[in-house]
């Protein structure tokens, strides 16, 4: 229990990283958008703060496509689908997503906490899925198309909270005739089948960790010294991991953009 514990307080203290004021949209490429929180947003990875390692899928996705294409990562860290909303990312996503560009919605880690009423919402009274609504008419409106995502497993194997939003994004999907990439089930059936393999994404981190000393930015970071126990957020490795599998349920369910 303190181990969940942890990780929840983990996910709901982190600050803006990202200023979408920063975006420079590109005209000539298609473009996908992701409205996520901490699993997904971008991190800096140099200068101060330094979070190297930490990574979040959306910062490493665009690895993944040509030229051709714009991934436009609005994942703020900490946000839940409710809070996500007041910031001016869902401003943005709303006022710039084009005809034929994807949305990538991926909320719940952050829904869960239901000692915050600020991001609190639950697929049992149906304000998760009142609020992934708003997401979905905004891609609509303008003639994208929404992407519904489930949320990546925690390094827990005996958690199960985000399991209720996981089945409530699928039952939405079938109603609305929306993909969804049930990255929850593959990250966690990963887990349960490779648990020496998976802790690997995590940021569970030694002091000095010789898996990143190869990038020199990581002498610089604030795990350098100290390390981490995170089983929550994503190191560059799960990140790219993780966004392979995004990618590798795209083509499956062959979503061109």
């Amino acid at each position: 229990m303190n181990e969940m514990n942890d990780a929840l307080k983990q996910e709901f203290s982190e600050p803006l990283w990202d200023d979408v004021d920063d975006i420079v949209l590109d005209e000539n490429k298609k473009k996908i958008f992701i409205a996520g929180d901490s699993t997904a947003c971008d991190y800096p990875h140099t200068g101060d703060p330094n979070r190297y390692p930490r990574t979040g899928w959306g910062q490493v996705f665009g690895e993944l496509f040509g030229d051709d294409v714009q991934v436009v990562n609005c994942a703020i860290s900490g946000r839940s689908s409710k809070s996500f909303m007041k910031e001016k990312n869902f401003g943005y996503i709303c006022n710039k997503i084009s005809e034929g560009d994807l949305l990538i919605i991926q909320f719940a880690h952050n829904d869960s906490k239901e000692s915050d009423k600020s991001r609190y919402t639950s697929p049992e009274d149906g304000s998760y899925q009142e609020s992934i609504y708003k997401y979905i008419n905004a891609a609509r409106e303008k003639g994208a198309v929404p992407i519904l995502a489930t949320s990546i497993t925690r390094n827990i194997p005996s958690d199960d909270t985000l399991v209720p939003y996981s089945e409530a994004l699928k039952v939405l999907g079938e109603k609305e005739g929306i993909p969804v990439l049930d990255i929850y089930e593959l990250s966690h059936k990963h887990l349960i089948g490779s648990p020496d393999e998976h802790r690997l994404f995590h940021m569970v981190l030694e002091p000095h960790d010789k898996r990143f000393t190869d990038n020199p930015e990581f002498i610089h970071s604030e795990y350098y010294k100290s390390g981490s126990r995170d089983n929550t957020h994503l190191n560059i490795n799960g990140a790219r991991y993780i966004a392979g599998l995004i990618k590798s349920e795209l083509d499956r369910l062959n979503i061109i953009i």
